[in-house]
């Protein structure tokens, strides 16, 4: 199975869940005498919060604050709306703008703009870049195809893979590496 260094969405969808169920550890109902319920918030202007450079996570099912882990890599491919290639940006010579994660008109849609949303409140994308793939792949004869998604993610050339895995259109090879009945790629602790 693959091994992923960081899943935004399933960050995301981790916080998501922890409000949801935990709305009481993040509840505005603490004081400066009162303890937040989970170890290592603490109450700022009647909210628990993650201190600094922490964000909420969902661990083993109980709600706890982790270190941000910054994402260097990130592997992407085009597909309208999820993801939006500028090809003018890309082919301009200011390869500083066009590779920058937080700051570059190079990339735009959905995937993109759910993660500059999570870096403003996350500040993850510290000196990351992004590499454009040519497919999601395909494995044949005991590898995947070069420069896709698959092989990115099987080589550990990225933190990151923004795509969307539409299952009835995906490959049976990229099937059997996807667990599709839960959100997580390969081994979720």
């Amino acid at each position: 199975m693959l091994k992923i260094s960081g899943i935004l969405m399933v960050s995301i969808m981790a916080v998501q869940v922890a409000v949801g169920s935990h709305s009481d550890d993040l509840a505005p109902h603490c004081n400066s005498t009162s303890s937040c319920k989970v170890h290592g918030m603490y109450c700022q202007k009647g909210v628990c919060q993650c201190r600094p450079n922490m964000a909420p996570v969902v661990a083993q099912w109980e709600l706890r604050c982790r270190d941000i882990v910054q994402i260097k890599r990130i592997s992407t491919i085009e597909d309208h709306p999820w993801v939006i290639s500028n090809a003018s940006c890309l082919s301009s010579e200011k390869t500083v703008a066009k590779s920058s994660c937080r700051h570059s008109p190079c990339y735009s849609g959905i995937l993109f703009d759910l993660l500059r949303s999570a870096d403003e409140v996350g500040k993850f994308l510290d000196n990351c870049t992004i590499t454009e793939v040519t497919s999601v792949g395909r494995f044949k004869s005991g590898t995947w195809t070069k420069n896709s998604i698959m092989d990115h993610l099987a080589g550990n050339k990225t933190d990151l893979a923004l795509a969307i895995f539409n299952q009835p259109t995906l490959s049976p090879d990229v099937k059997a590496a996807v667990h599709f009945e839960s959100i997580v790629v390969g081994d979720h602790r």
